[in-house]
């Protein structure tokens, strides 16, 4: 709850989604903090499967499943007396990005949308590197093998961002700064990850609001990811790019500070908290 929340107020609350592998605690939690200073709700949360959502096997990404959980955050969020159940938002970042783009177009109770550096289409973003079809074969065996035994395997989500060496370097920090994250993702999951296109509901958001921000530089996401999605989707929206600066960057520096000064402005005028 916001510092200057009284008894009785109903306020927009906004939800945060991690990306690829992440927990509640990661990165998020500052970009939460900044917009509770203006006087929204906020909730930050483990999809299943991670963290200290239950689940097993661990660490399965299954991304039709985190688009439950999110619109299941939404009813939590609505049965609260403190929350307004008409001023719902949603934030997401890298493969949260994409999650939320997806409910959004299709829980139109999902008010206002902010969804930062994530892909409009898996399978599109990870066909760029080398040898795709072959690894995706691969894939496509552990989950015939997962479905007939229950038997999963596993990859570490660093193999995953191989191209990006900053990402990498980032997250082998972070796996120090958060020893309960797991850094893995189960081998056959990755099947129904290249599946997910959440580019193809962008049409439905409108009328209500969304905002994607993304890196000129990214290399992990690259920008015509953001703006594939943007020329899908219909007003309200907006497309701010930030310049000479990578995927990373949104979490730290001038980066994060002008990712939450376009997110802040952005609820405040499609979603005021009061």
């Amino acid at each position: 709850l916001p510092e200057d929340y009284k008894p009785g107020d109903k306020r927009g609350a906004v939800i945060f989604c991690h990306g690829f592998t992440g927990i509640k605690e990661m990165y998020l939690p500052n970009n939460a903090e900044r917009l509770r200073a203006e006087g929204y709700i906020t909730l930050n949360f483990d999809y299943r499967y991670f963290g200290e959502s239950g689940g097993e096997p661990r660490c399965r990404l299954i991304p039709m499943a985190q688009v439950a959980d999110i619109r299941n955050a939404i009813t939590y969020l609505q049965s609260l007396s403190e929350v307004n159940p008409d001023r719902i938002g949603l934030y997401g970042t890298s493969f949260g990005c994409a999650n939320v783009v997806y409910v959004a177009g299709v829980d139109e109770r999902a008010k206002c949308t902010v969804a930062v550096v994530g892909p409009g289409d898996c399978e599109r973003q990870f066909r760029v590197g080398p040898n795709f079809d072959a690894f995706m074969d691969k894939v496509r065996r552990a989950k015939a093998e997962f479905v007939a035994t229950g038997k999963a395997t596993y990859m570490q989500t660093t193999r995953m961002m191989a191209r990006d060496p900053d990402v990498v370097a980032d997250l082998e920090k972070a796996q120090k700064a958060f020893p309960q994250w797991r850094p893995e993702v189960t081998f056959e999951s990755l099947v129904d990850i290249m599946e997910f296109k959440p580019e193809a509901v962008a049409d439905r958001i409108s009328p209500r609001a969304i905002l994607w921000i993304h890196t000129d530089r990214d290399k992990l996401v690259p920008l015509y990811e953001a703006q594939s999605m943007y020329a899908k989707a219909r007003h309200p929206k907006k497309l701010v790019v930030l310049e000479n600066m990578i995927h990373e960057d949104v979490y730290r520096g001038d980066g994060f500070e002008q990712v939450v000064k376009q997110t802040n402005a952005w609820f405040t005028e499609h979603m005021p908290a009061r």
